[in-house]
């Protein structure tokens, strides 16, 4: 799958419903613009996974050691609330309202395209997250992307 991007706003209707943007849509293969799985984030936010990488990421999880405790405790929150759901005829996805509440999704929403995943943010939320780590960026990338080799050492 090539990496997904952009941030796209859009808003709930009275029925808990937004629709999937055709930009970000169009961006997906054919074959994974109608099935997802949305599910709680890491982040104050919800997740809309395509089907197929919401599949991956449950291998990946269930590949570790279920006897030990963190891993099952993780497994649990990650896969907890999870629901799958398919777009209707005109591009909607129906938020669970359980979902919606916990990450405070009220009407205004931003979509953030993240590689193979969607995030969605009440937009509130998600400026006030941006506004809170906007000075983080340049420690991050040191942190994060510091020990990596110089592209000349790549070889």
């Amino acid at each position: 799958m090539r990496p997904i991007f952009g941030e796209y706003e859009c808003r709930l209707d009275s029925k808990g419903r937004f629709v999937l943007p055709s930009g970000l849509r169009k961006q997906l293969p054919d074959d994974q613009q109608k099935d997802f799985v949305i599910s709680r984030g890491l982040d104050p936010c919800l997740v809309l996974y395509p089907q197929h990488v919401f599949e991956v990421e449950l291998k990946r999880i269930h590949a570790r050691n279920q006897y030990v405790e963190k891993n099952r405790a993780f497994a649990r929150m990650f896969i907890n609330g999870s629901m799958p759901l398919e777009l209707d005829d005109s591009s909607r996805v129906l938020v669970p309202k359980r979902l919606a509440s916990e990450a405070g999704l009220e009407k205004d929403l931003v979509l953030v395209a993240n590689v193979d995943r969607i995030e969605i943010w009440e937009k509130v939320r998600y400026e006030q997250w941006l506004a809170d780590n906007r000075g983080n960026l340049e420690r991050l990338s040191e942190e994060v992307m510091g020990s990596l080799p110089d592209k000349d050492d790549e070889s």
